[in-house]
């Protein structure tokens, strides 16, 4: 008869063993950890990571690499934000932000295949490009006074 717990089966549950104990912790140092309001934060905190993860997911399996993903993200948010900021609509906000990360996406695909560079190489670049450039659109500082619309 096989042990029903075997290395194999704990190594792989490692992750899922590891957040049900946190959970439990949390849930008993903060009255606050299990209630609605926690959750949804927590969801919309996570919610952007997730839906790169998802993208970031099918690069991978292809086997390529994509360093620039989370630059590209802080940069088409930027814009919008800044779109929004300065009273444009939430339509057109969401639209620059769509174009402008489709843009730079492109690019980096055309730079891959068209120009040879490796993606490692190419989108290290990128990456380090667009934190600059966010770094200089929004002047160091925190985009504020979005608008009700946005809320």
């Amino acid at each position: 008869m096989n042990k029903i717990i075997n290395k194999q089966t704990l190594s792989k549950l490692r992750s899922l063993i590891g957040l049900v104990s946190l959970t439990v912790v949390l849930s008993i140092l903060s009255p606050s950890f299990l209630t609605l309001s926690n959750f949804t934060n927590i969801f919309r905190q996570t919610s952007l990571n997730a839906i790169m993860a998802v993208g970031m997911t099918f690069v991978i399996l292809t086997g390529g690499i994509d360093l620039s993903v989370g630059s590209i993200f802080a940069f088409s948010g930027a814009i919008t934000a800044g779109i929004l900021a300065n009273g444009g609509s939430v339509l057109l906000a969401l639209l620059a932000g769509l174009i402008v990360g489709t843009a730079l996406g492109l690019l980096n695909g055309t730079i891959v295949t068209i120009g040879k560079v490796p993606p490692f190489i190419s989108t290290l670049a990128m990456m380090t490009v667009l934190r600059g450039a966010t770094l200089v659109y929004t002047k160091s500082q925190p985009i504020t006074g979005l608008g009700e619309a946005f809320y």
